[in-house]
């Protein structure tokens, strides 16, 4: 929710309309989503690799549909976090996230979680120890672009 705030917060203080709602539209929404990596079934987890978690995180986070707005940008920052707080790196290309979020909301059927793990093994790679946290600033760019 903290990301979702920062997102909003950076969004709204540059393209803020008072008549435009702001926020989470569905808590019990937003507590699926978060929830969803975490699913098991008879004692086993679901989704059993990191990038299977971060997947269904982040599908869940743009279907669902949470918040009045920001739901794609929310969706890639926490992702992107998610990965870094267990020791990957996005090294995506700064547009291959934003790609990946509209493919989840365009594309008929909808990416698989398998197919959205895939394209997130491919695009990071685990941190040795000594490696600090990164949080990709060109995607921070791209999450607040300008718009046209």
């Amino acid at each position: 929710m903290v990301i979702h705030f920062i997102v909003a917060d950076t969004y709204f203080s540059e393209y803020y309309d008072e008549k435009e709602p702001r926020g989470v539209m569905s808590s019990s929404l937003l507590s699926s989503a978060l929830g969803e990596p975490k699913q098991t079934f008879n004692g086993n987890d679901l989704y059993s690799d990191i990038y299977q978690k971060a997947a269904t995180l982040m599908r869940s986070l743009v279907q669902n549909h949470c918040f009045h707005d920001g739901n794609k940008r929310t969706a890639m920052m926490a992702t992107i976090i998610f990965l870094e707080d267990n020791g990957y790196e996005v090294i995506a290309p700064k547009k291959k996230m934003y790609r990946l979020a509209m493919k989840i909301v365009k594309e008929k059927p909808t990416p698989t979680v398998n197919n959205i793990a895939r394209t997130l093994k491919k695009y990071s790679r685990q941190r040795s120890f000594k490696q600090e946290r990164k949080f990709i600033p060109s995607l921070l760019s791209l999450v607040f672009k300008k718009r046209p």
